[in-house]
């Protein structure tokens, strides 16, 4: 897939901007706080439908400005065309998607339609921060390549949610919750189990893509892995059926502490996934530079995943990215994300670029000031 054509108003920085991009690499260049993350942005809310950035449309408007639109010209890699616009008005508070000027019947059906990966400064909590920001990361990844993963993911939170609430209700009330959380409980293992079950099959096979792509990027012999550590205490070859008894049986054991502390203590929202570098857990021994270098192949892997599984080329975002890896690093990045697809990367340093896009004719550099984008085609990065 290819981001042919953008058009931003009234969004973040920019009052009105229209682009269009190269099929290869787009380079947005200006300092922090003139628009450049912006542009990536909205090409998130076309293929997401929301921003990687905030979690609040609302501040997405330009200041003083009750709305925003956006626009994206987009190509698959079957040569099928797609308008896609997303408004969003302030006053109440209501956004549209559309596709080929017919709007979607939900937001969550977008998903994995456009397949995007994005790696940003706020994905670094991926390796740094709490189990959350990991099941976050294998959620969306998987969630953009199944849309079954999808349902099941938006139907546990439902039913957790109502669990937890009947949990919490019976704590402040002090009663039991009794018959109430029973149909609850059976809902939450239906659900809870489809997830756990994609969940470590797509940690078995995303090792292999994550090690291959790490080694690319160093050159070196570190080794990276990653593990899938389950809520739900189960044997690794354990099936669905013996997975679900086994959740309800720890749902049970678990049933007097609950009751305690007025939520679910037991399923895939408390699950966790290990990084390690030779063995060692990355949270705790790793370099910022391997931090960076690990997040990069992530994405890296997590591009070739979704490419392999929804059988479209996915667009690449890389914002800010080369501040902490070393200029060996940073031109091995360059030089793989050049032959992959569309990527978008901004940057506040030109040398960066220095000698490593010169092969590459089809690229463009564009400029970001005040939300003003100008661009200069660009056979050579650096004159």
């Amino acid at each position: 897939m290819r981001v042919t054509g953008l058009r931003l108003e009234n969004f973040r920085n920019h009052a009105l901007t229209r682009l269009s991009g190269s099929d290869s690499v787009n380079v947005f260049l200006g300092d922090n706080g003139e628009g450049k993350t912006n542009i990536l942005e909205a090409v998130s809310y076309l293929c997401l439908t929301k921003s990687f950035y905030a979690g609040n449309d609302r501040v997405a408007a330009q200041i003083g400005k009750e709305y925003f639109v956006l626009e994206g010209e987009l190509r698959s890699d079957r040569g099928l065309d797609f308008t896609v616009r997303v408004t969003f008005d302030a006053a109440s508070a209501q956004k549209k998607f559309l596709v080929n000027n017919a709007e979607v019947e939900t937001l969550a059906s977008v998903v994995g339609r456009f397949p995007v990966v994005i790696l940003s400064p706020e994905g670094g909590l991926v390796t740094t921060g709490s189990p959350s920001d990991r099941r976050k990361f294998i959620d969306i990844a998987i969630s953009q390549a199944s849309k079954r993963y999808l349902d099941e993911l938006l139907e546990y939170r439902r039913v957790l949610k109502q669990r937890n609430k009947i949990l919490l209700d019976a704590k402040i009330a002090r009663h039991d919750p009794g018959d109430a959380i029973e149909p609850w409980s059976e809902s939450l293992v239906d659900h809870g189990t489809e997830l756990i079950v994609k969940r470590r099959e797509f940690v078995k096979d995303f090792a292999v893509q994550v090690a291959d792509a790490f080694q690319k990027l160093t050159g070196e012999q570190e080794t990276p892995s990653l593990r899938y550590l389950p809520s739900v205490d189960i044997d690794d070859g354990a099936d669905s059926a013996a997975i679900a008894s086994e959740f309800a049986v720890q749902l049970t054991e678990n049933f007097s502490e609950e009751r305690r502390t007025g939520s679910t203590l037991v399923g895939p929202h408390r699950d966790e996934i290990e990084f390690t570098i030779n063995g060692l857990d990355l949270r705790k021994f790793a370099s910022q530079g391997q931090h960076k270098t690990f997040l990069v192949a992530l994405k890296v892997a997590e591009f070739h995943y979704l490419k392999e599984q929804c059988n479209e080329t996915p667009v690449l975002l890389l914002d800010d990215v080369f501040s902490e890896l070393d200029e060996h690093r940073s031109h091995r990045l360059l030089n793989m994300v050049g032959q992959l697809g569309q990527t978008f990367i901004t940057s506040t340093s030109e040398q960066v670029f220095a000698g490593a896009l010169e092969s590459n004719s089809g690229a463009k550099r564009f400029f970001v000031k005040q939300g003003v984008v100008t661009n200069e085609e660009a056979g050579n990065f650096v004159h």
